[in-house]
């Protein structure tokens, strides 16, 4: 509705900052849409307009003493800065900053005038001869040198006289007049005296401190203007019968509910995950405020030896080839054996090694083909055994 006229509307409010209060006037038309919008808007004299303590505007016509009142609902739209009761129109900075800039305008003429003087180098000649007069040597020193010649007596003397401001350190009293003048300027318009002044060093505490002072005069426009801009939208919406709408310059701070948080922090230490969707909703926070968490894939080579502990008595060494079929075959169920008594019986009923093969299949029909020759082996061995003892006993 306004977006038109939005730069128009706040350079012209922004004018009270300089002068203590603005006035502007709108225009307005039927537009092909069906509302009522803005035309024209722009800044009328000041002097045109007399602010009173009373919240009321008059407009005094030019060489008339006649008052009258305008309307400021629809109308016309004042903008003041810190006006009270006893100063209505407003304070002005540009009055406060009147002597400053004087005395620094003037104290470039004064400058520039002391250069002109004292900054080129002036010729003395002193006169030693009966046969040469001082008009002779200044015509001849003027000849040689445009301006600033002296020509006295070869027994005259002639000295400088004066302060050390004014002498050989009159660049240095003239520096420091200026420096004071720029910090009286800074502390009027930004509210504090910057440390800009650093002959080309600075630092990132600098840096913020200047960020800072350009963040508090933006903020402190935006409070001057406001009102103003909130006034125009109201006249609109009421020449358009619409609802009431609040007109915020920047960001709406969320204030922080700190209990909340310290909920949310106690949540998260104890384990709870919190979803980004918590997050926008309850903190106002928007889409890639935060990371995403991503779990790392696993770039271990599994061929590498896994050992817990490296003892100096393990004299094995493996490759990590052998490592890896050690792991494997760890990782294989255990065969399952005969217990001894099953072992007895087995030798008992065979006579012959093939008979003791044929007999242990037929006991053990599922079994696989690594578990039967283990099986096999050790009830060989035990046969070899007993009948080593037997052989044993019976001698």
């Amino acid at each position: 509705m306004i977006k038109e006229w939005y730069y128009e509307i706040v350079s012209c409010g922004l004018n009270a900052l300089f002068f203590g209060y603005s006035v502007q006037e709108a225009v307005y038309e039927l537009k092909p849409e069906g509302y009522i919008g803005i035309e024209w808007i722009g800044e009328k004299p000041m002097q045109w307009f007399e602010p009173k303590n009373d919240g009321r505007l008059i407009y005094r016509q030019d060489g008339t003493s006649i008052e009258q009142e305008v309307d400021q609902v629809f109308k016309f739209f004042l903008t003041r800065r810190k006006a009270s009761f006893e100063f209505p129109y407003g304070k002005a900075l540009l009055a406060t900053l009147y002597w400053l800039y004087f005395f620094k305008q003037n104290g470039f003429k004064f400058w520039a005038k002391f250069l002109e003087r004292f900054g080129t180098p002036i010729l003395l000649g002193k006169i030693k001869s009966k046969n040469t007069t001082t008009t002779e040597m200044n015509n001849a020193l003027l000849s040689a040198h445009a301006q600033s010649v002296l020509s006295i007596d070869g027994l005259d003397d002639v000295q400088v006289l004066g302060t050390s401001g004014a002498s050989g350190t009159a660049g240095a009293a003239f520096e420091s007049f200026n420096n004071q003048l720029l910090r009286q300027i800074q502390k009027v318009v930004l509210g504090q005296t910057l440390t800009s002044g650093t002959d080309g060093t600075g630092s990132r505490a600098l840096g913020q401190v200047h960020e800072n002072v350009r963040l508090d005069k933006l903020k402190s426009d935006m409070r001057l203007i406001t009102p103003t801009l909130q006034a125009i939208v109201n006249a609109l919406c009421a020449l358009n019968n619409w609802g009431k709408y609040e007109v915020v310059l920047g960001e709406k701070p969320k204030p922080l509910n700190k209990d909340q948080a310290e909920r949310d922090a106690h949540l998260k230490n104890a384990g709870a995950n919190l979803t980004p969707q918590y997050f926008q909703r309850e903190y106002g926070l928007q889409d890639g405020d935060i990371a995403e968490s991503t779990i790392q894939p696993q770039t271990q080579f599994n061929a590498l030896p896994r050992r817990a502990f490296s003892f100096k008595a393990d004299t094995q060494k493996l490759s990590s080839e052998q490592q890896e079929v050690e792991e494997l075959t760890d990782s294989q169920p255990a065969v399952e054996l005969l217990n001894q008594k099953q072992v007895n019986e087995l030798i008992q009923s065979s006579k012959s090694p093939e008979d003791l093969a044929s007999n242990l299949m037929q006991l053990i029909p599922s079994a696989s083909q690594s578990q039967f020759a283990v099986n096999l082996e050790r009830a060989l061995y035990a046969a070899d055994v007993l009948g080593y003892v037997t052989a044993q006993g019976e001698k």
